[in-house]
């Protein structure tokens, strides 16, 4: 039986399937690091709608107060002081909360990087699987032209040896 044909170009086959994998691992990772950025934002969001709630019950308390007399004049400065300082406060949080939406669209631009290699890597192994099918059938055929070939000899042999006979 002749030696099975090896398809030449099987080392850029697995290289296919190598890089195929090695994108699905990274859109993973890239996924991941998405989600962890997303839910540091909407941790930080919390954060600032628990900031501004705080300074205004603040507020109230300290107006309560100051209606009923019972704030002298240095603690409404006081008092003022430290809402203001709230109030700084929240807008260092604001400012991190819109850096932090910049860090959750790069990762987004990250994934969408990710998810177009995948789908070029892809389309390079289904199109060099598919030459590859051809190939196969093509050897195929070949093999059993050879193997028709081969018979038509035999009969033919046969037939010639029957006729002298």
């Amino acid at each position: 039986m002749p030696k099975k044909e090896q398809y030449r170009l099987q080392t850029l086959l697995g290289l296919r399937e190598n890089t195929k994998n090695e994108a699905e691992r990274h859109l993973g990772e890239c996924l991941a690091a998405l989600e962890k950025e997303k839910e540091r934002l909407e941790f930080m969001e919390k954060e600032l709608q628990q900031m501004v709630a705080k300074r205004t019950a603040r507020i109230r308390e300290y107006s309560e107060k100051q209606m009923r007399g019972e704030m002298s004049a240095q603690a409404v400065i006081s008092a003022n002081s430290y809402i203001e300082r709230l109030k700084e406060q929240e807008e260092a949080q604001q400012e991190a909360i819109n850096g932090q939406e910049e860090v959750v669209n790069a990762r987004t631009a990250d994934v969408k990087d990710a998810r177009d290699k995948l789908i070029v890597a892809n389309q390079d192994l289904k199109a060099l699987e598919k030459h590859k099918e051809k190939w196969e059938k093509k050897i195929k055929r070949e093999a059993q032209m050879k193997e028709e070939e081969a018979l038509d000899e035999l009969a033919q042999t046969i037939f010639l040896n029957k006729d002298r006979d």
